[in-house]
């Protein structure tokens, strides 16, 4: 791991490498997941998934399934609570009642005493449909005479969760008032397009396509309900965002909020995935039937129907002026959503548009419905799909005009000032640092003599994301003992407990085994958004900072008292505060937790709160390099090296910045050869295992140089901008500049399967 960052003060804590808190527990497989809890009366439920991709619901019969031994109950929709129905809103059609919309979507439940029972009787439901035509391509259903998806034009898509993950000021427009498989557009135009190609020297044009993809988290969907007789319902789920489940469950069912308790389980991967999708489906079974419910999904079941990333096509002309100046952008971007809306469209254009000055731009996008699964997110939603068009297009303009692509890239880079398409103006961000920083890489420098060898080559590309942005809240409370508690809501999925114990050790002085952190659940914590848009460490990690701070003025105006010291000539190390000079003037931490905890106390207890609203986004930025070898006659593309370059502002924890950064680079990896989720014409998915759908290994995954660059953010904590997301974006791209320098073949489809690598060789034809 390399680090290249701004002068800035030394810290004790933050900056500097820590083992994750939670590391052995997990690695010894002491941690507790969802799947670990059991509740007495405990039902299973097993979902009876639709083997048709369209069709109307004529019967569905459970007397078969109802005489098995162990089945309690086969609920089809009509047999649910009252419950708000939203039929443009996928986590709202809790079983599917007339219509279905896509393989795999649930018409009926069964509950059981064992998952195994459930299983079993499951097959024994008898569900009668006519089947309707599918649409499964997303270019077809555009089509004015193309069969509709669904049912009735779209009315009420809920855009919540994709605010999540991207905050910014522009919106969708949704689809026309008659039926369409166009859900929603959007236009961003900048100066005059066509004036722009006139005065270009180089113009390239292309049609791109990404492949739909799964989120291949190792622990799948699981969810638990239990309606109380009190009318209390508690759900724990292995949720990126409890308080957002909170909420659309409590809308769903016509709950109170504080009637609803969230807990958010140990999350075994996510990357967007987990958001929210069965929580109101397992809560109302565990009204219907008065007894705590458990969805355990398993991973064939994951594929059929949790929310992919979508597939997408990228229609992109490009121009430039022979000194390398990039003066128009013309981009077409479709997003397949699947059966309810949802795709990433919005980050998709701004994004096209947004990582290069550009005075003439063009951009529309389209979200299109089809007969597939519906989508979700999968780090930085949208942001690979346009990076592979545009890092390619670049690439083709540098080589048509004889520049070296690098300084190409350098020179259009967006800064600080920089209008997104949207007119939005970028803060501080650190693209072309990030540049100059791949430039000095072994990979890249080396590039000449690496093109000497046979069917190697080395490519480029960058990529980004502008991060989301959620109030968020945190508490800093001082035990009995000295030690202290962090309290925070926010599902730690990346490690973000532990820099928020580092953050809180720093403002203290305090060892970090002196902290504890925990994440309560939503009727215990204080208030924080989804563990999602890379916003966590950025949002929470400051309401965790102002906290810490707030408790520390605590400590020191009791202190003062009890020293008879003003506040200012106080300072604190190691859970000792002491008089500056007087070392025989002090008070341990363990003394004051005493006296603001004890029977009697005569001090309030030591309660630090900090709450936060963000206005202002961090985008991340990141640049990478490939070295590639390709067998001419077999068309299989491996990666021999790998280098990532990306600001994080300031890298609380280097050591779980630097696993981001690669674990990003390594699924980018993934995108760019092996991960596709395959449908045939019926719209049936053919691969929903992980024997036929393809991951990287780790002998295709080689080293990652890490190179951590900081360029702080205005208002991050001690200058941190979002992590997670920017380093998947750019690695299709980049593979595919490395596959055309090595064998002078551009392929325009991602995964680069050897079948397609061979096709654009010309040695094999479709």
């Amino acid at each position: 791991m390399a680090r290249e960052t701004l002068e800035r003060p030394r810290f004790r804590h933050v900056g500097r490498p820590v083992d994750r808190i939670d590391a052995t527990a997990k690695v010894t497989g002491q941690t507790v997941y969802g799947d670990d809890l059991r509740l007495p009366r405990l039902l299973h439920v097993k979902l009876v998934h639709a083997p048709v991709a369209h069709a109307r619901i004529r019967r569905i019969g459970a007397s078969k399934a109802l005489a098995v031994p162990g089945v309690e109950a086969v609920l089809t929709a009509a047999d649910l609570p009252p419950h708000r129905t939203n039929p443009d809103a996928r986590a709202q059609v809790l079983l599917a009642s007339d219509e279905v919309l896509f393989y795999g979507q649930p018409v009926a439940a069964v509950l059981a005493r064992d998952p195994y029972t459930a299983a079993y009787a499951r097959d024994l439901v008898e569900v009668e449909y006519e089947e309707l035509p599918a649409v499964v391509d997303p270019l077809e259903a555009m089509r004015d005479d193309a069969p509709l998806a669904r049912t009735g034009a779209i009315r009420d898509a809920d855009r919540s969760e994709e605010q999540g993950h991207i905050t910014v000021e522009a919106q969708q427009e949704q689809a026309q008032s008659h039926p369409s498989n166009v859900s929603s557009s959007i236009t961003f135009r900048r100066g005059d397009v066509e004036a722009g190609f006139a005065e270009a020297d180089a113009v390239v044009e292309g049609t791109w396509r990404s492949s739909m993809v799964h989120q291949s988290y190792i622990e799948p969907h699981v969810i638990i309900a239990d309606y109380d007789a009190s009318g209390e319902l508690s759900i724990w789920s292995s949720t990126q965002a409890p308080f957002h489940v909170r909420h659309e469950v409590a809308r769903t069912l016509g709950l109170p909020e504080a009637r609803v308790r969230v807990t958010a389980t140990e999350v075994g991967g996510g990357f967007g995935g987990k958001i929210y999708l069965y929580e109101p489906l397992v809560a109302a079974l565990a009204m219907a039937v008065r007894r705590p419910v458990k969805l355990t999904m398993s991973r064939r079941e994951d594929m059929l129907a949790a929310t992919p990333a979508p597939q997408a096509v990228v229609q992109l002309k490009a121009g430039m002026k022979a000194d390398g100046t990039l003066v128009a952008l013309q981009a077409r971007v479709i997003y397949d959503a699947g059966a309810f809306p949802g795709a990433p469209v919005l980050p998709g254009c701004l994004l096209i548009g947004g990582s290069y000055k550009c005075p003439n731009l063009d951009i529309q996008g389209f979200e299109v419905l089809t007969n597939k699964v519906s989508v979700g997110a999968l780090r930085a939603p949208g942001a690979p799909h346009v990076a592979f068009a545009l890092e390619s297009a670049m690439d083709m303009l540098a080589q048509r005009l004889e520049l070296d692509p690098l300084e190409v890239r350098l020179k259009n880079a967006v800064e600080k000032g920089d209008p997104l398409p949207s007119g939005q103006p970028y803060p501080a961000i650190g693209l072309k640092e990030c540049l100059e920083a791949i430039a000095r890489t072994d990979i890249w420098r080396e590039r000449r003599r690496i093109r000497q060898h046979p069917h190697r080559g080395v490519g480029l590309a960058v990529g980004g994301w502008l991060g989301g942005l959620q109030p968020a809240s945190a508490t800093v409370g001082l035990n009995a003992d000295g030690t202290i508690n962090v309290t925070v809501g926010a599902a730690d999925i990346t490690g973000t407990n532990t820099s928020f114990a580092q953050i809180a050790a720093e403002e203290l002085n305090l060892p970090l085994e002196m902290v504890s952190v925990v994440t309560g659940d939503t009727r215990t914590a204080p208030y924080a958004g989804m563990s999602a848009g890379s916003k966590t460490t950025y949002t929470v990690g400051r309401a965790v900072k102002l906290a810490a701070e707030d408790a520390r003025q605590q400590i020191l105006a009791i202190a003062s008292q009890r020293l008879e010291v003003p506040a200012e000539e106080l300072e604190m190390q190691d859970g000792v505060v002491r008089a500056r000079g007087q070392p025989e003037k002090q008070v341990t931490f363990r003394e004051l937790g005493r006296l603001t905890t004890g029977f009697g106390a005569r001090y309030a207890p030591i309660v630090g709160r900090g709450a936060i609203t963000a206005r202002r986004q961090a985008p991340g930025f990141t640049a990478q390099v490939a070295e590639v070898e390709v067998d001419p006659d077999t068309g299989q593309v491996t990666v021999l090296r790998y280098a990532v370059a990306q600001d994080v502002g300031f890298a609380i924890n280097p050591k779980s910045v630097e696993g981001q950064m690669q674990g990003g680079a390594a699924q980018g990896l993934g995108i760019a050869l092996f991960e596709e989720m395959v449908y045939d014409e019926k719209g049936r998915l053919l691969n929903p295992n992980l024997l036929d759908y393809r991951l990287p290994t780790a002998r295709d995954v080689p080293p990652i140089e890490a190179i951590i660059v900081e360029v702080p953010s205005e208002e991050g904590p001690y200058g941190a901008r979002i992590v997670g997301e920017p380093s998947i974006v750019p690695g299709p791209a980049a593979v595919a500049n490395a596959v055309a320098d090595a064998v002078g073949a551009r392929v325009f489809e991602a995964p680069l399967t050897p079948e397609r690598v061979l096709r654009a060789l010309g040695k094999l034809r479709d």
